[in-house]
């Protein structure tokens, strides 16, 4: 028996929920992320696609003449610590070269350093092309992320003869190390250059028993090598001198190196912390009027009209959510005041635990909304510039049926992290602390931490065992 299976197009129609974002908050979304610096350029684009857009010029006069009454009272201060030279903190020497006046020098990118060394070295366009390429594809710790095959196959070189040749040149640019495909290369590139004496062993220490260097098997290696225990603890100490990541120093240069803080925290007349949200560099918006007599007017046509309109509903949104973000901001900055007052106050060991959660339960807002509008953004204080994700950390159990903590209640997993590593930047290098000694610390503080809970946040700042850390 056969059966035949029909097959053919049936036109439904159902009703289905679906959850669409306005345009309007879809704007305030996209605003809501963007940190200072990308605000400032999102609203120069926008002046020069809306031409509804335009700077309102009296509150900008109104803020200038702010200014200019704040840079008055400072000129007027500086000349009376001037005049009245018997002033114990008077330097004349501040004021024949004003700060704002010196000259910014910019730093070499580690690509332009390279790039640099490179054209000097070499004149061939091929080795150009394969040095160009390999320095493209160093990371920020300066190892090379493709293999010789990988490049040589990319510039459809027949083999890794040339793509070899150049990347010798390469590693013994300025800094030394630089290019290593993994640790033990990047230490035998340096050894050469870096140690005045103990090279030989050091890199046979390096090349064959790198892994016992780094669990300081000392009296395994003297054994092997036939050398004196004392010998191998100096080589040790020497190859330690040397620099893992040798791009540290000469990261590229990029935008998002310059934070600009959304909010500043500042003490007033009173003592009390305030709140400022940062402006600097958005010109206050409005409607261009034009354009809303010419709408009531009736001189454009239908098509224009609709146009008009569209750009005048896209310059208020704008306008809108640049003032919801402002408000957003200042809302979660107040409540960060309010619970971390006494990180304010004494520093990293006053964090308590907050999460977005309980953010977003005091201002009013959902938990999607508080992850948005913390990315990317920056806090100055009195104790510096942080992010404000840094304020967000969970609670650590005090015993092992703790639940889960109240805001502003417990301690912050971030502030036992901090010190954990004091701690340990403050041991005797000759006894170092073990997680036990840690784990008691905490004890008799009140803190009932696991030794495990110690022993996880350690590995996560990557700090080693009291055993490899030990002199």
């Amino acid at each position: 028996m056969v059966y035949f299976l029909r097959m053919g197009m049936k036109l439904n129609i159902s009703q289905v929920q679906k959850q669409i974002l306005a345009p309007s908050m879809q704007q305030s979304i996209e605003i809501l992320l963007l940190p200072l610096l990308d605000l400032s350029q999102s609203i120069e684009a926008e002046m020069q696609n809306n031409p509804l857009l335009e700077i309102d010029e009296e509150k900008q006069r109104e803020s200038s003449k702010d200014e200019d009454q704040a840079d008055n009272s400072l000129d007027n201060m500086i000349n009376q610590i001037v005049e009245n030279s018997e002033a114990p903190y008077y330097h004349k020497e501040i004021y024949e070269e004003p700060p704002d006046e010196k000259p910014y020098k910019r730093q070499e990118t580690l690509e332009e350093k390279l790039s640099r060394q490179l054209h000097i070295d070499l004149n061939d366009p091929l080795h150009e092309k394969i040095g160009e390429f390999i320095i493209g594809n160093i990371n920020e710790d300066g190892y090379l992320t493709l293999s010789c095959e990988e490049i040589a196959e990319i510039l459809g070189l027949q083999d890794t003869t040339e793509v070899e040749f150049v990347l010798k040149i390469i590693q013994d640019f300025d800094p030394v190390g630089m290019a290593a495909r993994d640790l033990k290369e990047c230490l035998l590139l340096q050894i050469p250059h870096k140690l005045n004496s103990k090279i030989e062993l050091a890199t046979i220490m390096v090349r064959d028993y790198l892994q016992e260097l780094g669990q300081k098997k000392y009296q395994y290696m003297a054994r092997k090598l036939k050398v004196s225990l004392d010998e191998i603890k100096e080589t040790a100490r020497l190859i330690a001198s040397l620099d893992p990541r040798p791009a540290r120093n000469y990261r590229p240069i990029r935008g998002s190196i310059y934070i600009k803080p959304d909010v500043s925290v500042v003490k007033d007349e009173n003592d009390r912390y305030v709140i400022n949200v940062n402006h600097d560099g958005l010109p206050p918006l409005r409607i261009n009027h034009k354009y809303k007599s010419l709408i009531r007017g009736g001189k454009l046509s239908t098509e224009e009209k609709k146009f008009v309109k569209e750009q005048l509903q896209n310059a208020i949104i704008f306008i809108k959510s640049i003032e919801q973000r402002g408000q957003t901001i200042h809302a979660i900055a107040e409540h960060i005041l309010k619970t971390q007052e006494n990180f304010f106050n004494n520093g990293h060991s006053g964090l308590v635990p907050m999460t977005l959660k309980d953010v977003a339960l005091a201002v009013n807002r959902n938990e999607s909304t508080i992850s948005r509008a913390i990315n990317n953004k920056y806090m100055e204080t009195p104790k510096g510039i942080y992010a404000f994700k840094f304020f967000f950390s969970q609670a650590v159990s005090q015993n092992q049926n703790a639940g889960p903590q109240e805001e502003g209640s417990g301690v912050s997993n971030r502030s036992v992290k901090e010190k954990i590593k004091e701690l340990i930047e403050h041991e005797d290098k000759s006894s170092p602390l073990s997680d036990a000694d840690i784990q008691k610390y905490f004890t008799r503080k009140g803190m009932n931490i696991a030794r495990r809970t110690i022993a996880k946040y350690r590995q996560k700042e990557r700090i080693l065992p009291s055993h490899l850390r030990k002199i």
